[in-house]
C-alpha cells in the first residue's frame, strides 16, 4: 500500500522541472487500538477507489512524530520552516533587521492531569486579538535579553526572531492536541535552551492581568508558549513555491478526541480526493504508524484484478493494522 502524505502537500516545483511527489498526512486515520478501528469500520462505507488505491501500495513502518514525517516529506534538513516561510510574507515586520533565524510561538492552554500537561484545542479559547497582542508584548519584553525578539501577527501566532542559530527539532501545535507536553518537547542541541525560553514564559504568564481575567470570566488561561518552525532567515522561498505547503488533515483526529463516529467515517467521503491525487499517505493516530506509497501495477496484475472482488475500506484498514502492529 503506498502512501503520498504526512499532511503535507509538498511545494510545487519551478517550471520546467519535474513535480513534486505529494504527501498527505492522516493523523487519527488508524487507531493503534483493535477495538477501535473495529468499532469505526462498523458501517463504514466501501469507498472503493479509496480501498483501491490504499491496498494497491507499499507499506513502510513509521517511526518518529508527525513532525518528523513532514519533515521527512518536505525534506528538511532541521526544523519545519514555517516560521521562515511567514517572515517571508510579512516583510515589514523583519526588513529592518534580518535575524539569523525566524520560528514561530503559539499562545496554548495545556490542562494539568495527574502527571503532565494535555494540550487543549486553541479554537476553543476564545483568545481575543487585544488579550494575544498583550500577552505576546510580555512575553518579548521577556526574552529580549536572549538576542529573541517576538512581533505579534495574529491571535494564534507570533513571530519569533533569533540573534543566532537555534538547533532544535520542535512539534507542530496542531498535533498536540489532546496529547502530553512532556513527551514532545523540543530535540536537538539546543533543546533545553528553547524548553527553558517556555518554562520561563509559563512562569510569566501565570500571574498576567490577561489570565487573571480570563479566569475571572470562566475561560482558561493561556499557559503555554509553544516555540516551534525554526527556519533560517536565507530559506529560498520563490513565488512558484506554494503558500499552502502544510496540509495535513485533522478530520480523523478530531472526530476520535470528540468521540464522534459518524464524524470519523465521513472523513473518508470528504478527503477521498486528496488521498485518491497522493503519492504518499501516512496513516497512523497520534504517531504516524504506516506510510503508504503508491505502486504501478504491472499489466499481469490489471489484468486479474478484474476477477478479484473488490476490496472495501474496513478490510483495507484491518490489513494495515495488522502490518502497522507486526
Amino acid at each position: 500500500m503506498a502512501l503520498t502524505g504526512t499532511g503535507i502537500a509538498a511545494s510545487a516545483a519551478p517550471t520546467g522541472q519535474a513535480e513534486t511527489a505529494r504527501t498527505l498526512l492522516l493523523p487519527g486515520s488508524l487507531p493503534s487500538d483493535a477495538a477501535t478501528l473495529k468499532a469505526l469500520c462498523a458501517s463504514l462505507k466501501p469507498s472503493a477507489d479509496v480501498a483501491a488505491l490504499l491496498d494497491n501500495t507499499n507499506a513502510i513502518e513509521c517511526t518518529g512524530s508527525w513532525s518528523d514525517a513532514e519533515r521527512e516529506a518536505l525534506q528538511c534538513a532541521g526544523d519545519l520552516a514555517d516560521g521562515a516561510r511567514l517572515a517571508h510574507q510579512n516583510p515589514a515586520l523583519s526588513k529592518s533587521q534580518m535575524p539569523h533565524q525566524f520560528a514561530l510561538a503559539t499562545p496554548l492552554h495545556a490542562a494539568l492531569g495527574l502527571t503532565d500537561l494535555t494540550v487543549v484545542d486553541s479554537s476553543t479559547l476564545s483568545l481575543t486579538e487585544e488579550d494575544s497582542r498583550a500577552l505576546c508584548a510580555a512575553a518579548d519584553a521577556h526574552l529580549r535579553e536572549d538576542g529573541v525578539q517576538l512581533h505579534f501577527v495574529d491571535t494564534e501566532r507570533w513571530l519569533v526572531c533569533c540573534e543566532t542559530t537555534v538547533d532544535v527539532l520542535a512539534e507542530r501545535p496542531e498535533y498536540l492536541i489532546g496529547e502530553a507536553l512532556r513527551p514532545n518537547l523540543p530535540r536537538g542541541k539546543d533543546g533545553r535552551l528553547v524548553e527553558r525560553w517556555m518554562n520561563e514564559l509559563q512562569m510569566l504568564l501565570y500571574t498576567h492581568p490577561v489570565n487573571i481575567a480570563r479566569e475571572d470570566r470562566g475561560l482558561p488561561p493561556i499557559n503555554v508558549v509553544w516555540l516551534w518552525g525554526f527556519g533560517m532567515s536565507d530559506l529560498p522561498l520563490t513565488s512558484s513555491v506554494k503558500e499552502d505547503i502544510h496540509c495535513a488533515e485533522f478530520a480523523f483526529s478530531h472526530a476520535l478526541r470528540n468521540g464522534d463516529l459518524p464524524a470519523w467515517q465521513a472523513a473518508w467521503t470528504t478527503l477521498a480526493p486528496r488521498i485518491l491525487a497522493a503519492d504518499t499517505i501516512v496513516l497512523g493516530d497520534a504517531q504516524p504508524r504506516i506510510r503508504l506509497q503508491r505502486m504501478q501495477p504491472s499489466p499481469l496484475s490489471r489484468f486479474f484484478a478484474k476477477f478479484k472482488a473488490k476490496p472495501t475500506l474496513a478490510n483495507v484498514l484491518t490489513a494495515l493494522h495488522a502490518t502497522s502492529m507486526s
